[in-house]
């Protein structure tokens, strides 16, 4: 007689089918979007919690056999030794949280990389389109920002937006982010019609400029350039149009680029530098704390403005050595499938927030918030591709 399977193992699969197709999926929808709706940044985290973090350590427990692709993608195994590196230096860090506090952040990011992972085995499709739907919703809530904005605003004001946005410089981060997938969507050839990403990339370029933020120009100029690599003539035309947007903004409006000057950004770097050669190989440990004192400036800095210097400070050469390697599996996996869409659409993503992040970004491993726009969700939404990617190759 055929013995039936017991209740447990009858209910795990159709549970783990819950978690990664509705919960994760839920989840990774309010993390795109968040940012918009949700009235501040304490919630914002609350939510991962509950509809990432949450929900992917029990998809792991109850299929502890998806856990092995994750160790087998060298983006992930970099990240995990970048995690080791930031654990031990804290052994000498002058951190002001305890180190249960600080442990806790790289493991926000391992749910995440781990989440997208378990909905690309299960579906890649469906992580895209998540990820599509989540930008589309970005564009909308971009343009209802926007018209608010151009309705309240005094003169000279710079957009913050609504919901857990907290300044102009943040916003751009998020707006930049969703702008970029857009072009990128048009740059690779995956719509069924072109109009569309033109359409949604409108009122995400009208926000970033509505920001006053230069940062996610820069990004999306040199993206482009980038693109020209993945997407050949497409690219072409894209550069053309933002060298001509760009010579005309300085012939009719040159305050827009040249207002702000360099910001005192070389000044700063420099006296990042100059701290970062007091502990050049082992760093100052994970979350000390710098001050950066330019006399222009009037007032003390407590941020280098830059991801790599950042990384370079607390974790030292040996952190940003695993930090860069990590960036060039990455590249180097998007160079090598350049002609799948969906890592031109990733790549796009991925060095939008390595060039947004060499003026801005100094919080690289945070909870939640806009940084993550810039690292963590371009990098788990590239490893979640190529996990799969391997999958369906063996």
């Amino acid at each position: 007689m055929q013995l039936l399977p017991s209740q447990p193992e009858a209910i795990r699969p159709r549970l783990y089918t819950f978690i990664v197709t509705r919960w994760l999926v839920v989840g990774y929808l309010v993390l795109l979007t968040g940012m918009f709706w949700i009235p501040d940044g304490s919630q914002y985290t609350k939510f991962y919690y509950a509809l990432i973090a949450a929900p992917a350590l029990l998809g792991v427990l109850l299929m502890p056999q998806q856990i092995k692709p994750l160790l087998r993608e060298p983006v992930v195994l970099c990240f995990l030794a970048l995690t080791a590196w930031l654990l031990i230096s804290m052994g000498w860090s002058r951190a002001d949280n305890d180190f249960g506090s600080l442990a806790k952040r790289p493991l926000y990011v391992f749910m995440l990389f781990v989440g997208c992972a378990l909905i690309a085995l299960r579906d890649e499709q469906l992580l895209l389109k998540t990820l599509r739907i989540g930008a589309a919703i970005g564009a909308l809530a971009a343009l209802l920002n926007v018209a608010w904005f151009m309705y309240t605003a005094a003169p000279g004001a710079r957009m913050i937006g609504a919901g857990a946005l907290r300044n102009p410089l943040l916003t751009s981060h998020v707006v930049g982010f969703l702008c970029t997938y857009w072009i990128a969507t048009w740059l690779s050839r995956s719509e069924r019609h072109d109009w569309l990403p033109v359409l949604m990339t409108l009122p995400l370029l009208a926000a970033l400029l509505a920001t006053g933020s230069r940062t996610p120009l820069m990004g999306l100029a040199l993206t482009s350039v980038w693109m020209l690599l993945m997407s050949g003539r497409r690219a072409v035309y894209l550069v053309t149009a933002l060298l001509l947007g760009a010579c005309a903004a300085y012939l009719v409006a040159p305050e827009i680029i040249l207002q702000r000057g360099m910001s005192f950004r070389p000044e700063l770097w420099n006296d990042a530098w100059r701290q970062a050669g007091q502990h050049f190989w082992l760093g100052a440990g994970y979350e000390s704390k710098f001050t950066f004192d330019i006399p222009a400036v009037g007032r003390l800095l407590y941020d280098p403005h830059n991801v790599e210097l950042a990384v370079l400070l607390e974790l030292g050469m040996v952190g940003l050595g695993v930090w860069l390697i990590m960036y060039g599996f990455a590249l180097v996996r998007c160079l090598r499938l350049r002609t799948v869409p969906q890592f031109q659409i990733a790549s796009a993503l991925l060095i939008y927030g390595v060039c947004a992040g060499l003026t801005e970004g100094g919080n690289y491993l945070s909870r939640p918030n806009e940084s993550w726009f810039l690292i963590w969700i371009p990098l788990a939404l590239l490893g979640a591709l190529s996990i799969r990617y391997r999958q369906a190759r063996t």
